[in-house]
């Protein structure tokens, strides 16, 4: 039920916002839930699963609840240990119990994922060479920019 638009004063290649990951609980309880402040992390809408670092996993302590196999721009398929967490978006929502992936990166500690993206709407505008990002949870209505005005 919330927004984010960032705008930046240049065309950029790629969206890199503040999120927060929580070990998948039930979070309604009054208890300490633990999370984790990400300063980076990359919106990816190629990815068709969200990712956190092992080094996220490690300081919330998760336990991996599985493996699952990812093939990406490599050649071949790197099996991977997945967790169940809650991701805090930069609009407030918190989208609850996503399996994510684990994945290796010194630039970046999260990729959120299409599993993420397709809860709300998401444009990306590059008007007069200064890219403009947004995003609504949950979807509000069609975006269609096949209509000039």
């Amino acid at each position: 039920m919330g927004a984010i638009t960032r705008r930046f004063q240049e065309k950029v290649d790629c969206i890199v916002t503040e999120c927060y990951v929580y070990a998948a609980t039930n979070l309604t309880h009054g208890d300490s839930i633990k999370r984790v402040k990400i300063t980076r992390s990359l919106w990816d809408t190629g990815a068709s699963v969200s990712l956190i670092s092992a080094r996220v996993a490690k300081v919330l302590g998760l336990s991996s609840i599985g493996k699952s196999g990812v093939s990406g721009y490599n050649e071949g398929i790197d099996v991977k240990d997945t967790f169940l967490v809650h991701l805090g978006l930069p609009t407030g929502d918190i989208v609850t119990n996503i399996m994510a992936m684990e994945f290796e990166s010194d630039e970046y500690d999260v990729v959120i994922g299409m599993d993420v993206i397709c809860n709300g709407d998401l444009a990306i505008t590059n008007k007069d060479d200064k890219t403009t990002f947004s995003f609504r949870i949950p979807s509000e209505s069609e975006i269609d920019f096949s209509e000039r005005h």
